[in-house]
């Protein structure tokens, strides 16, 4: 007969904590169906990073050989990437090289290091304001730019720091750029503009308040742009 899951427990998975006789993959599935963000914390010593890996290992050893991506199922199961590194080469699984090669590398630019982040681009890792490497590049060649402005690689290859490769522009015109070159993309705007929408108007109904507080916030806003008083 399998145990049901009491408020405790729950409120554990919340915390981000394993409760005391629940195995791994079953927090994670219970997670999961009441659609909660579960990344268990990890021990810090070593001593205990490695008796936690031990217990869920075999987990581990499955998810790796499935994707192939260290870091992802690292932080899927809160431990590591090293250790997820080690189980992987003990065990003969064959990982994403490129990725994990690329990612650990870091440049040297002006004196200064600049490490792969997980948003996809380098960015400084040493004292100082953290700044993207692109930015410095395009900042050195064609002098400063607005702060709201970002700098893209024209070919979409972020190891190409050429400065004719680097473009700035407005986020909304990366947006519609982007959304020109990738339909998948657009796609995806076109489904969140919906979505959103769609809670507005409910949230409106239910509490119509909301829709008075939006409608005068407009107005006021359009006033503003034509110079009349409020």
């Amino acid at each position: 007969m399998k145990k049901l899951w009491t408020e405790a427990e729950i409120a554990m998975l919340h915390a981000n904590e394993l409760p005391p006789g629940r195995t791994l993959q079953s927090a994670h599935v219970k997670a999961y169906r009441l659609g909660i963000c579960f990344c268990p914390k990890s021990p810090k010593s070593g001593k205990a990073q490695k008796k936690f890996a031990s217990s869920v290992k075999d987990y581990v050893i499955a998810e790796i050989r499935r994707t192939g991506n260290v870091r992802a199922t690292a932080r899927k199961f809160g431990v590591s990437y090293t250790t997820v590194s080690d189980i992987a080469r003990k065990e003969g699984i064959t990982v994403n090289e490129t990725s994990v090669q690329r990612r650990a590398e870091t440049i040297v630019f002006e004196g200064k290091n600049y490490a792969w982040s997980s948003t996809g681009y380098y960015w400084r890792c040493t004292s100082g304001k953290r700044e993207s490497l692109a930015r410095i590049i395009y900042e050195r060649a064609h002098g400063p730019i607005d702060g709201r402005k970002m700098v893209v690689f024209r070919d979409g290859n972020r190891y190409n720091f050429d400065i004719d490769n680097l473009v700035c522009m407005t986020p909304r015109e990366f947006a519609i750029n982007r959304q020109e070159k990738e339909p998948l993309y657009h796609a995806q705007c076109l489904a969140a503009l919906t979505l959103g929408r769609l809670r507005t108007q409910i949230n409106e109904t239910l509490d119509p308040e909301l829709k008075k507080k939006r409608m005068d916030k407009v107005w006021k806003s359009r006033r503003q742009k034509a110079g009349v008083a409020a």
